[in-house]
């Protein structure tokens, strides 16, 4: 038995304009995967004070201009579509900046929706569930998508096997083994990332890494539930 949990935003969302994922359409601010929430991202927007804005920005888009980016989105309120909100981002940013690189809002744009759908505490307890789900030599695989996922699922596997056995070491060196009181055996001493032509059928593959473990058979797997 194994667990592949693929983190990637649904693209059939992310192209819907209704859905208010895109700074490339001009929608309501919404963002929620799931519309029966009550979060949406008007009230993280809108709602949250400057210092909680800047501090998602930061953190889960890894923005460096994320206060620039919070005072100016409080100055512009009420933020009422995606337009606006890019365009309030593209003008906190400094001129020689957004002249390189990416769409300058793509990072808040991120980090507003993981906040919304509360992505990272979802990885956190899918992860800690899925271990005591597979049994002995099953597999969990976890394809992330940005730095933030695939930190989390690095050390995550790294405290699953003992924390030396999942830290990087030089590519002709095996995996260690695992220690004696380890939960699972790394397979993956470096994520697996997607070939020249994976990418190019599939640009939006670009980002992904890849990592796996397997269950040892030191512990049991949970029971099923039965009705």
């Amino acid at each position: 038995m194994g667990i592949l949990m693929d983190l990637g935003v649904s693209s059939a969302q992310l192209d819907r304009p209704e859905r208010g994922f895109s700074y490339r359409f001009d929608a309501p601010l919404d963002m929620r995967m799931d519309a029966k929430q009550s979060l949406t991202a008007t009230e993280v927007v809108n709602g949250y004070d400057e210092a909680q804005l800047a501090a998602v920005i930061s953190q889960y888009g890894e923005e460096r201009f994320a206060r620039r980016i919070a005072h100016a989105i409080v100055a512009a309120r009420p933020v009422r579509t995606t337009r606006e909100l890019a365009d309030i981002v593209r003008d906190a940013i400094p001129a020689a900046t957004r002249r390189r690189g990416p769409h300058p809002a793509r990072r808040t744009f991120q980090a507003i929706r993981m906040e919304v759908n509360r992505e990272l505490p979802n990885l956190a307890d899918g992860l800690d569930e899925s271990v005591h789900v597979v049994g002995p030599q099953g597999r969990v695989l976890v394809l992330a998508y940005h730095s933030l996922e695939d930190r989390m699922v690095k050390e995550t596997f790294g405290r699953w096997a003992g924390d030396d056995a999942a830290r990087d070491v030089p590519a002709k060196l095996p995996v260690p083994p695992p220690r004696s009181n380890a939960l699972v055996r790394v397979l993956t001493r470096k994520p697996l990332r997607p070939s020249a032509d994976e990418i190019t059928a599939n640009p939006r593959a670009e980002s992904a890494r890849l990592r796996a473990v397997e269950r040892l058979s030191n512990i049991s797997p949970v029971p099923d539930i039965v009705a």
